[in-house]
């Protein structure tokens, strides 16, 4: 469960949240006093944050389709606790 909020949840959430975080303490000139770069300038930071959303998003997923070298269809063996000591998963062979 923790490596799906750190591989999945984290890198969608993450770059939001400090975007949101970025507004609520920038000071904002009046709504109607804005300029039209300043507008240009907004639009940009909210398309790097959903740009560095996606990419984090997508090395997430690259590294749980190739952080293993476990061959197709091989079962494991749930990690076990033994003598007080977890043992890893391993491959049933």
């Amino acid at each position: 469960m923790i490596r799906a909020v750190l591989l999945v949840l984290l890198p969608i959430a993450l770059p939001v949240l400090l975007y949101f975080g970025y507004l609520k303490f920038m000071k904002r000139p009046a709504a109607a006093g804005l300029t039209e770069e300043m507008e240009r300038a907004r639009q940009r930071t909210l398309f790097a944050v959903v740009l560095a959303t996606a990419v984090l998003a997508v090395a997430g997923f690259a590294y749980l389709r190739f952080s293993d070298n476990l061959p197709a269809g091989t079962r494991l063996q749930a990690p076990r606790l033994i003598d007080g000591k977890i043992v890893p998963s391993r491959p049933i062979e």
